[in-house]
């Protein structure tokens, strides 16, 4: 059977997406997608590792791996002065001038903008820098030496709102955006809209992660960036980003759906299952760190994916009581199966004394 160069190069790409996620089952599942033989299928594995774009890994289920290449730099900024667009020239810009142009536009954004922070904000004395490439995807890691991401931000609320706040609410703020501990130098816009732009991102710090991903299937991710915060206890705050070489993902895309020309940063996502901690939503008090600061915001989302239900107290706090606070706030639910969705209408069309 012969196949068109585009059709060849489809059944390549998807193999070693496959090799990627370790699945045990490519073969059988590219002879199904494609009608292939266990020979042909053989010859792209042959071919790719004759490239040098794969290679045998007897300790992975899929027994191949991707070919990476890895740099680490480490940068001591105690006795050094850095710039985070030169770091970028120097260390990055090499690294993917081969890339879509879309991941051209996209990386420089990013590691500018997580550069600067481990540089300016993080109270470090040295920074390290580790970036690892593959045919398909780069991942960077950034991680600084000091006191932590999260530990500042419990330090700056302390200070200035005289509020103990715990890590589980700080990694919810994260999700709203928003949030900043220099507000006469940044927006609080940042770790938003990097999260965004790219397929894979976590902040570790203090053993707990803040999370975003593109794909759904994170379980195991969360687990390896725990391990790995553990690894390098070190290290006051570690952030790794992962992007495809071959994205085709839209800043400015990104820009529009969460900000306008009048209002500039006004529309947020928060997925509720971040809050929820292996159980769902009940309490009162929840709801309430729920919307603390949601009416910096004229849209909230709220994803209710994977929330098999949500209490009443709950659901009252939000779409009611804050509402009737917040008239002027628009708050849609998405991904809410019909449990959630009940009583949602439940206590909206609920009438109460005043």
């Amino acid at each position: 059977m012969s196949f068109t160069k585009e059709k060849r190069d489809k059944i390549q790409h998807n193999l070693m997406e496959l090799i990627n996620n370790d699945d045990a089952e490519f073969i059988q599942k590219l002879i199904k997608k494609y009608s292939l033989t266990a020979t042909s299928i053989r010859r792209y594995l042959k071919e790719l590792m004759d490239q040098k774009i794969i290679n045998k890994d007897e300790d992975r289920a899929c027994g191949y791996d991707l070919t990476w290449t890895e740099y680490e730099y480490i940068y001591d900024i105690a006795n050094e002065s850095f710039e985070e667009h030169e770091i970028y020239g120097e260390i990055l810009a090499p690294v993917i001038k081969d890339f879509s142009e879309s991941a051209k536009k996209i990386w420089p954004y990013v590691f500018v903008e997580i550069m600067n922070n481990a540089l300016e904000h993080s109270g470090a004395d040295k920074v390290i820098c580790k970036i690892r490439t593959s045919y398909l995807y780069t991942d960077i890691i950034i991680a600084d030496t000091g006191e932590g991401i999260f530990q500042r931000i419990k330090d700056y609320v302390k200070k200035e709102k005289n509020i103990d706040i715990s890590t589980r609410d700080i990694i919810l703020e994260l999700h709203k955006g928003k949030l900043t501990i220099a507000k006469y130098l940044h927006t609080g816009e940042g770790i938003f809209f990097v999260s965004k732009m790219l397929d894979y991102f976590a902040i570790c710090s203090d053993n707990q992660v803040f999370y975003h991903g593109m794909q759904s299937a994170d379980a195991s991710l969360k687990a390896y960036l725990e391990s790995y915060a553990n690894k390098i206890s070190g290290y006051g705050t570690t952030v790794w980003m992962e992007l495809s070489n071959f994205s085709t993902r839209k800043m400015n895309e990104i820009f529009d759906e969460f900000s306008s020309d009048n209002e500039g940063f006004s529309k947020t996502i928060i997925p509720i299952r971040e809050i929820c901690h292996g159980g769902y939503p009940v309490a009162r008090s929840l709801a309430r760190r729920l919307v603390y600061r949601m009416e910096q915001f004229g849209d909230i989302i709220l994803d209710f994916s994977e929330v098999p239900m949500i209490g009443q107290g709950f659901a009252h706090e939000v779409f009611v009581v804050f509402k009737n606070k917040y008239p002027e706030v628009n708050i849609t639910a998405i991904n809410a199966n019909s449990d959630v969705n009940k009583m949602i209408q439940h206590v909206i069309n609920t009438k109460y004394d005043d």
